[in-house]
């Protein structure tokens, strides 16, 4: 006949009975004070401020130049309002982006610009130059620009003949 094992009884707080996650993404901060999140080496491997700026500066010119070559009537205007306000989504989303990425840690000496281009940035996949970081980054929307100034003159040259 099988005899029951005795019954321990274990004290254990009901806090260390809930479990906790294994990684932390984020720091906890007071109130949210802070959400950015600090990351060692992000200052000498990751994206300087400058190209960034550079980004959403190329996205804002080529705002300036719908609204100088085709808002030309109350119709047309009235689009280009709708146009603008998903621009400024679209930029919120990247500076928002930009704002919450991580930072570096404070008394980190930080590069110049053109340290940056030579030196390395951490990608995904692999580690890249700056030079060919800032190219990924702002070639498509320079081309944007370029050719929304093409069809703007295109379209004032033929609007007015």
């Amino acid at each position: 006949m099988a005899i029951p094992a005795p019954q321990v009884e274990h004290k254990v707080p009901a806090v260390d009975l809930i479990p906790r996650p294994m990684l932390t993404l984020v720091h906890d901060a007071d109130n949210y004070d802070a959400i950015e999140r600090t990351a060692p080496g992000v200052a000498s491997r990751g994206v300087h401020p400058g190209a960034q700026i550079a980004l959403v500066s190329l996205y804002a010119a080529m705002l300036v130049s719908f609204w100088a070559f085709f808002a030309r009537d109350t119709e047309a205007a009235l689009v280009m309002a709708m146009v603008t306000v998903v621009m400024i989504v679209y930029f919120g989303l990247i500076v928002g982006g930009i704002l919450v990425a991580d930072a570096p840690v404070p008394g980190e000496p930080r590069r110049s610009f053109t340290a940056f281009l030579d030196g390395p940035v951490e990608t995904l996949n692999e580690v890249i130059t700056g030079r060919q970081a800032v190219i990924q980054m702002l070639f498509l929307p320079a081309c944007m620009l370029m050719l929304a100034t093409i069809i703007g003159i295109i379209a004032r040259v033929s609007q007015a003949s």
